[in-house]
């Protein structure tokens, strides 16, 4: 009998108003703002004099471990927050992310293959276009200063190289997991604020009665 009053006590018509403010709330964010993603791969190369090498049958044999964790370097020193700073900064739209080749797995992470593959956001197809030039700019001067740094001679410099042509496409939207937060949250609030102001008056009734 005693909870079946403390039920009687709870405002539900409160439920009522949150429910119906759920439903716009929903469909905003089911339906944000497009954005879209640019992205392209490139590889850390070897200098063309050790590429020129006669007496190796496999130039890349001795130095792909090498450049793949050369370019596994410079992807982590852009993606700091102070490297990230910088390149918004320059325009960078938006978010954005350089992720080395990883031939093992996520526990145990191997880089072998010296490449990356690079994405910038951006709420436009040109600003995307825009960030991932930004980003592809900052990959090759991050890499001439490590070199300058290391006193690096010109001829023996490592470079990238293009292998996959920047593209742009639309980023998907989770439509459905958008509206389960929502409707969690707005049917959470219209059980939990009812219980709450129906405790809060029958607290009050209580004591003047």
């Amino acid at each position: 009998m005693a909870s079946q009053r403390r039920y009687r006590w709870r405002p539900w018509h409160l439920s009522i108003p949150i429910l119906l403010a759920t439903m716009p709330i929903g469909y905003l964010t089911s339906h944000p703002a497009p954005r879209f993603r640019s992205q392209a791969v490139f590889e850390v190369q070897a200098p063309a004099s050790e590429l020129a090498h006669s007496d190796n049958p496999n130039p890349y044999a001795d130095v792909k471990g090498a450049l793949a964790a050369t370019a596994a370097m410079v992807a982590q020193g852009l993606s700091s927050e102070s490297s990230a700073a910088t390149l918004h900064a320059q325009g960078l739209a938006a978010g954005y992310s350089l992720t080395p080749r990883n031939s093992g797995t996520v526990q145990e992470p191997y880089y072998w293959l010296p490449r990356l593959d690079i994405t910038a956001d951006g709420p436009s197809i040109p600003s995307a276009m825009s960030s991932l030039q930004i980003l592809t700019t900052a990959l090759q001067d991050g890499l001439i200063d490590l070199q300058n740094r290391a006193g690096v001679n010109p001829t023996d410099r490592v470079t990238t190289k293009l292998l996959v042509p920047p593209s742009t496409a639309p980023i998907p939207v989770r439509k459905s997991r958008a509206l389960a937060g929502t409707l969690l949250i707005g049917g959470g609030a219209a059980w939990l604020i009812p219980a709450w102001v129906g405790n809060v008056q029958r607290r009050r009734a209580e004591r003047r009665g």
